[in-house]
């Protein structure tokens, strides 16, 4: 199938209008957000955490005068994007072109050193970083589609209806599971969009989705979704004082073949921060084995990073790591796409022109006459990267769209007209 051209076409003004729940405010959801709103239906994304950006989370370590400003900031998941995509593509170009003048993406042309794992730097090779974050692309896209984001909202059950419809119970601040209020449109026709990693939507993971939803799945679909796997590792943002703080190398970022420490960045440079930050941060990655010897721990963070404070102290010596004023270790579980979908690998100079690689974008979860389930992300992806991310927005919109017109033609009455009377749940 072609890779999609662009995915917001206007729908019919007499169809019947369902209500899109877009579960996931990272790359995938927040894309999604803004192209489903650009087709005029009503939208509404629920975030488990406090923030938009998903694997592009962006760390902020507050403090100083006012207590509550910004000091600084790390990247601990993506580091830079990269496109292979001519600045005019049709489809990316307009993106790109859209966070580069808003201030959210910059070019990074610092020197990245050692063996990329992410594909080579040819000449067409260009490279973003991000002034605020990573995580303020999300944002964007989110503010340009003018949705409602519920933050601190984990989706805990899907449960098909005998009806057809669908009620989502929904975990706020940590409290009991209730059904989603009328406002998420649960009473219209409603389209789920899961963008969780995949073993969540499988019930396979400690924070699984319950509910009926996946009894209507066939099984070709669920047995490519099963294959699925992803890559775990650790994060850590070391923040320093300005004046405690002296970096000797020449590079920005600089991958290593060997040992616990895989990745390092001087975050503040790479991103190209303002004076608005008083702090200078670093930002490490460990490599995979790291990640899978402690992926069952519930509470590895502390040994994580003796573990890789002891090969920085190896591999950098010049920088001062004792003296951070604050150190961050996470843990991703699910860092990046190992196998998608049917255990297809992932390709890293994947191009958007070079077609889908016989990823589908999305998988269909359910379909009844009132609701519909997909699951998008870059899972679905013929790379686990940002653009991988708008691939998989585009093919759900694709499909969201196409159930849409469904709807419309069977509400319109014989020999044509203004259509049924459904209508959009009053919000």
């Amino acid at each position: 199938p072609a890779v999609p051209q662009r995915a917001r076409n206007t729908l019919r003004p007499a169809m019947p209008l369902p209500n899109v729940v877009i579960v996931g405010a990272g790359v995938t959801g927040s894309m999604l957000a803004m192209l489903v709103k650009e087709m005029g239906l009503p939208v509404r994304v629920l975030e488990k955490s406090r923030s938009a950006g998903g694997r592009m989370a962006t760390r902020e370590l507050r403090g100083g005068a006012g207590g509550d400003k910004v000091a600084g900031r790390a990247d601990l998941g993506a580091q830079y994007i990269t496109t292979r995509s001519p600045p005019e593509h049709a489809v990316l170009g307009p993106v790109y072109r859209d966070l580069e003048t808003a201030g959210v993406l910059r070019p990074f042309s610092g020197e990245v050193a050692g063996p990329n794992p992410y594909g080579g730097a040819g000449a067409e090779v260009r490279h973003f970083s991000a002034p605020a974050g990573l995580q303020s692309v999300a944002q964007r896209f989110l503010d340009r589609s003018g949705a409602r984001v519920q933050y601190e909202r984990a989706l805990s059950a899907l449960e098909l209806l005998p009806g057809g419809g669908l009620r989502l119970d929904v975990a706020s601040g940590g409290g009991a599971p209730a059904a989603l209020d009328a406002e998420g449109g649960v009473d219209a026709p409603t389209v789920v969009v899961l963008t969780q990693p995949v073993p969540q939507v499988l019930g396979r993971s400690r924070f699984p989705v319950s509910g009926n939803f996946l009894e209507r799945l066939d099984g070709d679909t669920s047995a490519a979704l099963a294959k699925v796997e992803y890559s775990s590792r650790f994060a850590a943002a070391y923040f320093f004082n300005a004046e405690d703080f002296a970096w000797k190398e020449t590079w920005t970022a600089r991958y290593f073949e060997r040992g616990d420490v895989r990745y390092v960045a001087h975050d503040t440079g790479k991103r190209g921060a303002g004076l608005d930050e008083s702090m200078v941060s670093v930002l490490v990655h460990s490599g995979v084995p790291l990640g899978i010897e402690f992926k069952d721990d519930v509470a590895p963070f502390d040994r994580a990073a003796a573990r890789l404070l002891e090969d920085l102290q190896q591999k950098l010596p010049g920088v001062p790591w004792d003296k951070a004023a604050s150190v961050k270790v996470h843990k991703w579980l699910y860092s990046q796409v190992y196998k998608g979908i049917g255990a297809k690998r992932p390709a890293p100079d994947w191009t958007w022109d070079s077609g889908d690689g016989g990823f589908p974008g999305c998988a269909e979860l359910f379909r009844t006459e009132r609701a519909l389930g997909l699951l998008a992300g870059d899972a679905m992806a013929p790379a686990s990267n940002f653009e991988g991310c708008v691939f998989s927005a585009h093919r759900a919109a694709e499909a969201i769209k196409a159930y849409a017109d469904a709807l419309a033609a069977t509400a319109a009455p014989p020999g044509g007209g203004e259509g049924g009377d459904l209508r959009v749940a009053a919000r």
